[in-house]
């Protein structure tokens, strides 16, 4: 379906490899402090604050692209889905 989402961190790293953040295997969070470990890791390698944090529950999307600053280099983005009124 269709959402609005906000942008929690934007980062570069690099797949497939012991070097790079994995976020590619974070799918659904055991629970809080694995949601909380994700969230710390996408904000320590954040490009910038958004101002905008999540909390264990919210939805999160993650979008990537590859980036050629470096071999296997991604673009992330992280956001969570904005809560309907």
């Amino acid at each position: 379906g269709f959402g609005e989402y906000e942008i929690v961190a934007v980062f570069q790293t690099v797949a497939y490899s012991s070097e790079g953040f994995q976020y590619y295997r974070f799918v659904n969070a055991e629970g809080p402090e694995d949601f909380d470990a994700f969230l710390a890791q996408c904000q320590a390698l954040a490009l910038y604050d958004t101002g905008v944090d999540a909390q264990y529950g919210d939805k999160l999307i993650t979008l990537s692209t590859c980036e050629y600053s470096r071999g296997d280099g991604r673009m992330v983005v992280v956001a969570k889905q904005k809560q309907s009124a």
